[in-house]
């Protein structure tokens, strides 16, 4: 029983710190003065220091065969305010990076 208890003890542990360090790494800020055109995706990682929030659009063009991908990136003040920003990838390079809009998707 005892070993049970301790199993399930760590178990809450671990979910409690995992879910400490998404917050932890949404209040480091978005230093968009490291990033470079031409930076992969890999690089944008390594310079922000932290990891994007998600792909927000990816498509292939059909004339070029490109791949584009937005990815978004986050940071808070440790209260309410999420400031976001856009990076968009063609072909797993950074072109270009803006903040990100609740009025408009980011264009392709």
């Amino acid at each position: 029983m005892k070993i049970l208890t301790k199993l399930i003890l760590c178990v809450i542990l671990i979910t409690v710190l995992s879910s400490c360090a998404t917050t932890f790494d949404m209040i480091k800020g978005v230093n968009t003065s490291a990033l470079q055109i031409g930076m992969s995706k890999a690089q944008v990682q390594e310079a922000l220091k932290k990891k994007p929030w998600g792909t927000v659009s990816a498509r292939r063009d059909p004339n070029t065969s490109a791949t584009l991908e937005v990815v978004e990136y986050a940071q808070s003040d440790g209260e309410k305010r999420i400031d976001r920003y856009w990076l968009y990838f063609v072909n797993d390079k950074l072109d270009r990076w803006e903040p990100a809009s609740k009025y408009y998707e980011p264009s392709l």
